[in-house]
């Protein structure tokens, strides 16, 4: 999933409400793991990677989802 849809649907989720919040525990959960996954795929991608801009984009990426995840367990867990 790219990363702005992620960046998207955790701004909605960041609106809603407790009650809102304790509905769709399963579907936060899950946008939470996909956060996971794309975080390990990026770190994997600056392992092989060779080229310097390249690296500064994944890394600026990487500090990007650490943020969202760091976020996301205070609001959520």
């Amino acid at each position: 999933m790219k990363m702005s849809k992620l960046v998207k649907i955790f701004k909605t989720y960041f609106s809603w409400d407790k009650k809102e919040v304790k509905e769709n525990t399963v579907e936060i959960n899950r946008m939470i793991k996909e956060l996971y996954n794309k975080k390990q795929s990026i770190e994997d991608k600056l392992k092989e990677c060779e080229k310097k801009n390249d690296e500064k984009k994944l890394e600026e990426k990487r500090k990007a989802i650490k943020k969202l995840i760091k976020k996301a367990k205070k609001e959520f867990i």
